[in-house]
C-alpha cells in the first residue's frame, strides 16, 4: 500500500437539505419533507402521492432537467468545503439501471464532463443493483491504497420525481399509499464523496475513512419467498459487529415490509449492544427513499456533524496527527440481492 486513503469531502442535495451541512441540521432536528402536491401525482384510488423532493414536483417536470439540478446541487456543496481546482479526477456515477441503459442517462455523463472539465475527466455510469455506491466506495479507496489511482470521486443520483416512475411503484405495491401503509415515500437525492491521500490533498483535513466492508446476498426471492429472508445480510452484519464496536448504527428501512424482515433476521444474529439495537438510526425514514443514491445518502450522514454529543475515541492515523473518531456500521440492502455493511470511521482533526 502506497497512500492512505480517505474521504476528502463530500456532496450533498437531498430533501434534507441542498448541502450536507443544512440536510445534516435538519436530520438531527427529525425533520421531514414529506408532501403531497397540489398539482403532483395521483395515485388509482384518485388520492395525491406523498413525494420527498428536493424541489417541488410540478416545478421541474423535465425529467432531464431535474437531474441535472440534483448533481449541480452536490457539485455546488462539494466544491465549497473542497478546493478540487487542480484536481480533476475520474467519477463512478451510480444510477438505477433504466438510467444506465437509456440515453438520458449517456446525455447526462457527456452534460457532466461539459459542464465541469476541470473536476471531473470522465464519468463512468454504473447500474444500481449491479453493484452498490457504498461498495464503490470500498473498491475506490482499496485502489488509491494499492497506488493505482491518486483520486477518485463517487456519486450516485436518482429521482422518482416522474409519472411513469410513480405508476411502477404503485403498480408493484411498493410505494405508500392508502392500503399499502407498508411502502416508500419516493424521494431524490445527489450526492459525491470525493477519495484520495494526502499526497492528493495535502492542504485538506480528511473527514473519515472505511475500516471494513462485509458483503452478502439474499436469494430469495422477495415477491414469493420459499424461506426466510434475511439470511444475505445475517453473516455480513454479524461479522461486523464481531469485528467493531460503534458508537452509531445506521439502516436502510424505507417503510417496506421486505426490508423489516430482512434486517429483522439479520439483527437476531448478531450481537449488537442494547443502546444500538433500541436506537439504530434509519436516515431514509426523513429524507424519503433516495433510490440507487440510499448508500451514499447514508454515509453523507454517517459522516456529518450532527451527532457531537457522541462520546468520541481519539486516535493516531498515518500522519500521526491526533483525531476524534466516530464508528458507524452501516448496513445496505438491495430489491435484487445485493447486501453491503460498511464500518464508517468519521475523524476530526484536534487543534
Amino acid at each position: 500500500m502506497t497512500a492512505f486513503a480517505q474521504i476528502y469531502g463530500i456532496g450533498l442535495c437531498c430533501p434534507l437539505g441542498k448541502t450536507l451541512e443544512d440536510a445534516s441540521k435538519a436530520y438531527a432536528a427529525n425533520d421531514h419533507n414529506f408532501v403531497k402536491s397540489e398539482k403532483g401525482p395521483v395515485g388509482a384510488d384518485g388520492a395525491k402521492v406523498t413525494l420527498s423532493c428536493v424541489m417541488p414536483f410540478e416545478d421541474v417536470r423535465n425529467f432531464e432537467l431535474r437531474l441535472q439540478r440534483l448533481f449541480a446541487g452536490a457539485v455546488d456543496d462539494l466544491v465549497k468545503t473542497l478546493d478540487l481546482s487542480d484536481s480533476a479526477v475520474s467519477m463512478r456515477l451510480v444510477v438505477p439501471r433504466w438510467l444506465a441503459r437509456h440515453k438520458i442517462g449517456q446525455d447526462l455523463v457527456t452534460w457532466i464532463v461539459a459542464t465541469w472539465p476541470t473536476l471531473f475527466t470522465n464519468v463512468t455510469l454504473l447500474a444500481d443493483g449491479d453493484t452498490l455506491a457504498v461498495y464503490e466506495l470500498v473498491k475506490g479507496l482499496q485502489e488509491i491504497s494499492e497506488g493505482q489511482i491518486p483520486a477518485l470521486a463517487i456519486a450516485a443520483l436518482d429521482s422518482y420525481m416522474d409519472a411513469e416512475l410513480i405508476d411502477m411503484l404503485a403498480i408493484s405495491d411498493r410505494i405508500y399509499k392508502r392500503g399499502t401503509p407498508h411502502g416508500l415515500v419516493p424521494g431524490e437525492a445527489a450526492v459525491i464523496v470525493m477519495l484520495g491521500s494526502n499526497a492528493t490533498f495535502p492542504a485538506t483535513s480528511p473527514i473519515g475513512t472505511i475500516r471494513s466492508a462485509f458483503n452478502g446476498f439474499e436469494a430469495e426471492s422477495l415477491s414469493e419467498p420459499q424461506s426466510i429472508i434475511g439470511r444475505g445480510l445475517a453473516k455480513p452484519l454479524r461479522k461486523a459487529f464481531e469485528a467493531f464496536q460503534p458508537d452509531r448504527f445506521l439502516v436502510d428501512l424505507n417503510g417496506e415490509r421486505w426490508r423489516s424482515e430482512d434486517l429483522g433476521f439479520a439483527l437476531s444474529g448478531a450481537l449488537i449492544p442494547d443502546t444500538l439495537l433500541s436506537d439504530f438510526e434509519t436516515p431514509l425514514s426523513n429524507t424519503g427513499d433516495c433510490g440507487a443514491a440510499n448508500g451514499l445518502v447514508m454515509t453523507a450522514f454517517a459522516l456529518s456533524t450532527s451527532e457531537e454529543n457522541t462520546e468520541a475515541d481519539v486516535s493516531t492515523l498515518d500522519d500521526h496527527e491526533p483525531r476524534r473518531s466516530l464508528l458507524s456500521v452501516l448496513s445496505t440492502s438491495h430489491v435484487e440481492g445485493p447486501r453491503c455493511v460498511i464500518a464508517l470511521e468519521r475523524s476530526i482533526r484536534e487543534n
